[in-house]
């Protein structure tokens, strides 16, 4: 498992989402997920799924803030 997240970290690029609304935004097709994120939200390796795009992406959520780490196929 642990060879499988570094290969995802070291193939995408990380970076930080965006929140709207109280949901994260997609960060291909810019438009709100499913997935609510709170002020005390935290989350490791998380799949997040896009209703729009149908982009599959692995998120941290610490704190609140966002964090992609990769983008599955």
């Amino acid at each position: 498992l642990e060879k499988l997240v570094e290969k995802l970290q070291s193939t995408a690029e990380c970076g930080k989402l965006r929140i709207r609304k109280g949901f994260i935004v997609c960060p291909v097709c810019k438009q709100p997920t499913n997935q609510a994120v709170r002020p005390d939200t935290s989350a490791q390796n998380l799949q997040l799924w896009c209703r729009n795009c149908k982009a599959v992406h692995v998120v941290n959520i610490d704190l609140g803030q966002c964090y992609v780490i990769s983008r599955c196929q």
